[in-house]
């Protein structure tokens, strides 16, 4: 146990014994923005915006058809490549769970920007957890508490 003297502006109000520290919730999510990619990496990305166009056609359906009052807007997407609007990592560490990864995109339809959607890939980088642990310890550390 830790004994902290409590302070009040400049004047001592007693004293507080700590025990162990926790977290509020059993995860934390990070989010590390997408430079570059390979040729690859970029067209597995692709057969992800594609699956997920699918995917947002079908949810909308399945809406629409559990609201038949409501009017319908046209949920169609063009025949153009979508605009991608973000790409990144989230990593997320869970208490007692492996580190997971995955490639997050999310974009629209150049024609119609109320069309939008949001690719998820799974992806294998646990070949780097010591580096992400030093990486995500240092942004912590950096950002929380001043130097």
């Amino acid at each position: 146990m830790v004994r902290w003297k409590a302070r009040k502006e400049t004047v001592d109000i007693g004293c507080i014994g700590l025990g162990s520290l926790t977290f509020d919730e059993d995860y934390i999510g990070v989010s590390i923005d997408i430079c570059d990619m390979s040729e690859e990496l970029k067209e597995e990305v692709g057969r992800a915006v594609e699956a997920a166009k699918i995917e947002y056609t079908k949810q909308w359906e399945g809406w629409y058809a559990e609201h038949p009052g409501v009017k319908r807007h046209k949920i169609q997407w063009g025949g153009q490549p979508v605009v991608m609007d973000y790409t990144y990592l989230s990593v997320v560490f869970g208490a007692g769970k492996p580190v997971t990864y995955s490639i997050v995109a999310g974009f629209h339809d150049p024609e119609d920007a109320r069309v939008e959607a949001c690719a998820d890939i799974t992806v294998d980088f646990s070949g780097y957890t010591n580096e992400l642990k030093k990486e995500v310890t240092k942004v912590l550390l950096d950002k929380f508490f001043d130097n």
